[in-house]
């Protein structure tokens, strides 16, 4: 599910017109790629975190299938930051480039997934992944670009919201016909 997301940001960057940039300029890789590689250049995708969330974790742990109740572990709803850095062959190209992607997410806030045929590039399918700008400090900043490599790109950090994890496997529960209360019996 995570790196189908992550290769869904990079068809749909690389479809858009504005950016101009082909899918091979687009690298899904970790960040150390930027000081191994030293001479690739393009737009980096890069997971920097995951993070679960707890508002919606409250699901009925028993579902109904053909008239049998089955017990299925609730889905887990995860929360993505993504790092997007910039390796042009100009700073000023690399800046250009930056802008673009974020009017990209400004205007495409959200990928609602109604189509039947957009559903099926997600397994477990999702309703909607929706794209938050992150805005980090300056120390964080620092922490982050210190871990992953040591040098500063131009960059920016999305929290992509809501992406389901959950297999599709699920056990017979047996089904409550009737209580018993104070030796008596309800039914």
């Amino acid at each position: 599910m995570i790196e189908q997301t992550l290769q869904f940001i990079r068809t749909r960057l690389s479809n858009d017109s504005k950016i101009n940039l082909d899918a091979d300029e687009i690298i899904l890789d970790n960040l150390h790629t930027l000081q191994s590689n030293p001479n690739r250049e393009g737009l980096f995708l890069s997971l920097v975190n995951i993070e679960e969330e707890k508002t919606l974790k409250n699901k009925p742990a028993y579902i109904r299938l053909n008239s049998q109740l089955k017990r299925i572990e609730p889905a887990v709803v995860l929360n993505l930051y993504v790092l997007l850095a910039f390796k042009m062959g100009q700073y000023d190209a690399s800046i250009t480039k930056l802008s673009q992607v974020i009017g990209f997410f400004q205007t495409n806030k959200w990928f609602s997934f109604n189509d039947m045929s957009e559903t099926q590039l997600f397994d477990p399918p999702i309703d909607r992944l929706i794209f938050e700008l992150y805005n980090v400090n300056f120390e964080q900043l620092n922490h982050i670009w210190s871990v992953l490599g040591g040098n500063h790109y131009p960059s920016v950090l999305y929290k992509i919201r809501i992406v389901k994890v959950q297999r599709n496997e699920h056990e017979d529960a047996p089904e409550i016909t009737n209580i018993k209360v104070d030796n008596r019996l309800i039914s």
